[in-house]
């Protein structure tokens, strides 16, 4: 599991705290602490509502601005290959007219929620960060996809956030408490709600794991009704929405900006585009506690650095072959170790040319073994 610097459990129970008008957006005492430590006698903090092409939407103590980085934090940011996302904390300095402000340093991240990016060679995406919550949502109808929940739930406790499963479009599917069952299966110790946006229903348990001075995240692939949710929550149309269609049941990208909100009575929630691919990063995912059923058997293994394939006294192995653990499930475990192993190679330059070397041997054995 990634490690995460303990900056996102909500707001801290004292009865001072600086930037006051800055805690129903989640600054806490400990940023407090971290902003003193760091920051210059004109500098202040500012959350990043939104980021795009050098540009950031900044919520200060007195309201919005749009932040530029200087020339210092910009060649930083480029040398360390980072980007700014919604819920980043920053230090600024304000213009001479106050209306834009200078961007200077960026405070440690909590817990972030961090996907590989789509295509080869593609950096790592920070989609949110500070988080308390990851809300996964996943609809009752044609986008009901439980392999694709396993990959969510590796995400979101790797993050070092608490995920919550979304069920969506409860009015559609009449189905609903089989498909609730099916994922409770897969998300041992989740809380799974089934809501509608167009009845009401659950979003109430909804605002509630949203608590004021909290953040979530909202994560779904399109059309899965993030948009309407958000509108729902705030009781404005903040979001456009569109209709599935009906041929596949996708929806198009009706958000093309990870962005934050602050929900009425309630904490913030970041909304974020759809996702088509849900990429794996090794020091991003957490599939033990992803698999918490397949790792509670592991422990029980002879071997410490069991494969769960033909070592002997395999208790994940005695577990399938007695009924206790589905294979179907064990499968997608396995194909997401596999991806997380890549992963890892990929990033360690040795174990990358070994791997090469590996797979050349095994080629070229194959040749052999066809020529003769």
């Amino acid at each position: 599991m990634t490690s995460h610097t303990d900056l996102s459990m909500g707001p801290n129970p004292v009865s001072e705290i600086s930037f006051p008008s800055l805690m129903p957006f989640g600054w806490t005492t400990t940023l407090a602490a971290i902003f003193s430590e760091r920051a210059a006698p004109m500098d202040e903090p500012a959350r990043v509502v939104a980021a795009t092409h050098g540009l950031a939407l900044l919520q200060t103590t007195t309201g919005e601005i749009w932040g530029t980085p200087s020339g210092r934090f910009r060649e930083r940011l480029k040398k360390e290959a980072t980007a700014l996302c919604a819920g980043d904390w920053i230090t600024i300095q304000r213009s001479a007219q106050a209306s834009r402000a200078l961007m200077l340093d960026l405070l440690p991240r909590g817990s972030t929620l961090i996907r590989r990016g789509s295509g080869p060679g593609a950096r790592p995406q920070c989609l949110a960060s500070h988080l308390d919550v990851v809300l996964l949502l996943m609809g009752l109808d044609r986008n009901f996809n439980p392999a694709r929940m396993e990959r969510l739930l590796a995400l979101a406790w790797g993050s070092g956030a608490r995920p919550v499963v979304l069920l969506t479009k409860a009015d559609l599917e009449q189905r609903s408490p089989s498909f609730i069952a099916r994922i409770e299966g897969i998300a041992p110790g989740v809380q799974v709600l089934a809501i509608s946006s167009v009845t009401g229903k659950g979003l109430e348990r909804v605002r509630a794991c949203v608590g004021k001075g909290l953040t979530a995240v909202m994560v779904g692939s399109s059309g899965v009704g993030k948009s309407t949710l958000l509108n729902a929550l705030t009781g404005q149309e903040l979001r456009r929405t569109q209709e599935v269609r009906t041929t596949d049941g996708r929806g198009r990208h009706t958000t093309s900006l990870r962005e934050l909100f602050l929900l009425p009575g309630s904490g913030c929630l970041i909304d974020t585009p759809g996702i088509r691919e849900v990429g794996l990063l090794a020091e991003g995912a957490d599939l033990d506690r992803a698999f918490a059923d397949i790792s509670t058997f592991a422990a029980h293994c002879r071997f410490r650095d069991c494969t769960h394939s033909s070592e002997p006294d395999c208790a994940v192995q005695a577990a399938l072959a007695e009924g206790h653990l589905d294979a179907h499930r064990y499968g997608n475990y396995l194909r997401l170790r596999r991806e997380e192993a890549y992963e890892a190679a990929r990033s360690d330059e040795r174990l990358w040319r070994e791997r090469e070397q590996k797979w050349r041997r095994i080629a070229k054995s194959q040749k052999h073994v066809q020529k003769g």
